[in-house]
């Protein structure tokens, strides 16, 4: 096989809190510093484009990633931030959430979603918490709106009716569409990186999953879409668009990262530790 066309790193859920493992959960918060502390060291020593987290950095609390930071700072690359659920968890909160300005601030985001090129390649950052009721306190507008979707879903006995998962807005939806467009229309194959998964069925889905992957269908641009959210991870294939779940980084006392080799007609997922690997076919 030739020489990938650009490489980049891939990890979820950090989720660090300073807290004894749950035995239940099997997550090993105090473990997610050294964890991340051996995938920074291993992206380091590889060509790599950049290095993508697909969200919940920390388990809650805001003040607990100060001492991730630290270490993704020591990275060669740039390094993409993606928002989870847990990242605007906030137990010193009166509300229960850090507010959204806060948590963009203390990860360095101007914006809650964006979009960055690489050569032949759009990839695309989305916020899949902003509607639901994740993001915003009880009572805002937001929070209302969030709170209808998921009864809506509930009304319909999906499994993912949860309280903690989310989906994109109206506007989000409409930028994404535009910038799925745009790459079409300019040669460029297209790569989402989000929290939440939409394929395949799952309990921790996106809330609007079957109707927002027939949507995405519609994009002949979208190749790939890359998620966290589920820490046993997974992988689906619709219409000719690859689902990948990484596996979190918290669960388990072993590391789960991996490096993603973009070639022309693929993408070769090298995974580490508990992530498997994967070979994924472009049409």
């Amino acid at each position: 096989m030739t020489d990938p066309i650009f490489s980049f790193g891939l990890l979820a859920d950090v989720q660090y809190a300073d807290d004894p493992t749950d035995i239940d959960t099997g997550r090993h918060y105090r473990e997610s510093p050294g964890k991340l502390r051996a995938a920074v060291d291993d992206f380091n020593s590889q060509d790599l484009a950049f290095v993508a987290h697909l969200g919940d950095f920390v388990d809650h609390d805001l003040a607990n990633a100060d001492r991730l930071l630290t270490i993704t700072a020591d990275l060669s690359v740039p390094f993409h931030q993606v928002l989870g659920n847990h990242d605007f968890a906030s137990t010193s909160s009166t509300t229960g959430r850090s507010d959204p300005a806060d948590v963009l601030r203390a990860y360095g985001l101007p914006t809650a979603y964006y979009a960055f090129d690489q050569p032949g390649w759009r990839f695309l950052v989305l916020d899949t918490n902003e509607v639901g009721v994740i993001e915003y306190p009880p009572g805002s507008p937001q929070a209302a709106d969030g709170e209808a979707l998921l009864g809506r879903i509930r009304g319909q006995r999906r499994s993912n009716a949860r309280p903690w998962n989310g989906t994109i807005g109206a506007v989000q939806r409409q930028w994404l569409a535009d910038q799925l467009q745009d790459a079409g229309e300019n040669g460029l194959r297209a790569a989402v990186l989000a929290h939440h998964a939409v394929c395949p069925d799952h309990h921790d889905n996106l809330l609007d999953d079957h109707e927002l992957r027939d949507w995405l269908a519609d994009f002949g641009a979208l190749a790939v879409w890359f998620n966290g959210h589920q820490h046993a991870g997974g992988y689906g294939r619709d219409r000719g668009i690859h689902y990948l779940t990484l596996h979190g980084v918290v669960q388990g006392s072993s590391n789960a990262y991996a490096v993603a080799e973009v070639h022309p007609d693929r993408i070769v997922i090298i995974g580490s530790g508990r992530q498997p690997s994967y070979e994924l076919l472009l049409d």
